[in-house]
């Protein structure tokens, strides 16, 4: 008998029964499987780039800003920053190359506010010091995401980071999930170790480098502090010799040579009680007695003592001290040494006939002394080299002095929370603000910028007032040397128009 053909293939038999296909089949494990070998590429990927950037070429500072730019650049971030404990709280922000510093700024000090710590930590702490630093890539406009409006902050969560944790700015209204979801927590620990190791590195080469700058200041001041010794020394030891080898017959000669020496004597102990003074400074063992004081007291003690002086040198001083000031804050004792260096500087470069005028101000924030001549000026690249140790201008070496006074004013300032600055111009005359907190209590940059105000203030007064002379000079073509009364200071006046000194 014959057997029947098989039915065609996908097709059942008469006598075969229809069963139904099966579901699909879902390996969960390989699917799983498969997800986490994309995961760990993504971070093994993360990870090989951030330790190809530390073995890279640049210094730390350069490592740093690149591996802060590549996370931002992973989270779709404007820009990250990173804030380390140990060995002490710092925080560093990396920004654009062609972006200012400042933009960076606000992230870092947010970043340092929120970083997690404990509550008595948070309370012992200072500000953390910012480093801020640029990377190789440049954005189209430079001043985008400075205005804080426009920015959300994000503090990456992550456990067991000990001390190290990362901030980023992403624009606003932007998904802080995402961040997550693109730098999950085995990656970020990862990169946070190749952070913590380039902020470890770039803190050692900050150090290293101040460490090396402040070994040649060391060496460059005492090379400065033995010759400013030497020089007087060796004439000391000329004038003694002739006395004590019997050359010297008239008396009056021999009298001569003694009150030299003794000048010279005189100059020396005033140069080591400045370096004293310079090096307690330093120590931080200056011993302030910070208190509120009448400005206005201090001014008038300080200017009768000077009185003498400025009479026998043919000076007019004249002070301008509100009977109603309110007081300042600060050692008055320091306070009345800075403003009588002040003075007293100003009479010795103020010619024969000239003026030099006090005047005590009170602000909202601050309180200021304002010491005014009519000297030679000081040119602006001149007038931050004045606050170095031993600077002397050209054309200055015929007036006495050590070149530390006002060094020594202007870190006695600081270390009262005030600063000191001058405004000049040459051929007209020089104003120094001598800037104090006010009775209130103010943080410094309110102090700065009340006195970066007073000396905007006094530069354009000074300016105007030498347009001024300009114009009487011209006006009297036929007056011989100087003429006083063109060129006599005045104080800047908000209310008068200016046209003319103060009598």
């Amino acid at each position: 008998m014959a057997t029947p053909d098989p039915p065609p293939a996908g097709v059942p038999g008469p006598d075969v029964p229809r069963i139904p296909a099966p579901p699909v089949f879902h390996d969960r494990r390989s699917s799983f499987r498969r997800g986490e070998d994309g995961r760990v590429h993504e971070e093994r990927a993360l990870l090989a780039r951030a330790l190809d950037i530390l073995a890279g070429p640049g210094d730390a500072g350069e490592q740093l800003a690149g591996i802060l730019a590549m996370v931002a650049v992973v989270v779709g971030a404007r820009r990250a920053a990173l804030v380390v404990d140990r060995p002490i709280r710092r925080v560093t922000v990396a920004i654009a190359a062609n972006e200012p510093e400042e933009v960076g700024h606000a992230l870092a000090a947010w970043l340092d506010a929120h970083a997690p710590r404990s509550a008595a930590r948070r309370a012992a702490d200072l500000a953390a010091p910012i480093s801020v630093v640029h990377t190789r890539r440049e954005v189209k406009d430079a001043r985008a995401g400075s205005d804080a409006a426009d920015a959300t902050y994000f503090l990456v969560p992550v456990s067991g980071t000990d001390g190290v944790h990362l901030g980023v700015e992403l624009p606003h209204g932007a998904d802080t999930a995402a961040v997550t979801a693109r730098l999950p927590a085995s990656a970020y620990r990862h990169v946070l170790v190749a952070l913590a190791l380039a902020s470890a590195r770039a803190a050692d080469e900050r150090e290293r480098a101040g460490l090396r700058a402040r070994e040649a200041e060391r060496t460059r001041f005492v090379s400065m502090v033995a010759h400013e010794l030497r020089t007087p020394l060796t004439g000391l030891g000329g004038y003694l010799d002739l006395l004590l080898e019997g050359r010297v017959t008239d008396p009056g000669v021999e009298r001569e040579f003694l009150e030299r020496g003794r000048r010279i004597t005189e100059g020396m102990a005033e140069l080591v009680g400045d370096l004293l003074e310079m090096s307690r400074i330093e120590a931080g063992s200056l011993g302030l007695k910070i208190a509120p004081f009448s400005l206005a007291e201090a001014c008038a003690h300080v200017l009768d003592g000077l009185e003498p002086i400025a009479s026998g040198a043919g000076i007019r001083l004249v002070r301008a001290l509100p009977p109603r000031l309110r007081p300042a804050t600060g050692d008055r004792r320091r306070v009345e040494q800075i403003i009588t260096n002040l003075v007293a500087n100003a009479i010795k470069y103020t010619p024969r006939g000239g003026l030099v005028e006090l005047e005590a101000q009170a602000g909202a924030a601050a309180a200021f002394v304002v010491v005014r001549d009519d000297g030679p000026g000081i040119t602006i690249e001149d007038r931050a080299r004045i606050f170095e140790p031993f600077v002397r201008l050209a054309g200055h070496e015929r007036i006495t002095g050590t070149g530390l006074g006002l060094p020594i004013a202007r870190d006695l300032a600081r270390a009262m929370r005030g600063d000191l600055g001058a405004a000049s111009v040459p051929g007209i005359g020089s104003s120094f603000v001598f800037a104090l907190p006010g009775a209130a209590d103010v943080d410094g940059d309110a102090v700065a910028a009340a006195l970066a105000a007073v000396l905007e203030a006094e530069e354009i007064a000074l300016e105007e007032h030498g347009v001024l002379v300009a114009l009487r000079v011209a006006a009297r073509p036929a007056a011989r040397g100087r003429d006083r009364d063109a060129t006599q200071i005045w104080r800047p006046d908000p209310d008068s128009a200016g046209d003319g000194p103060a009598s």
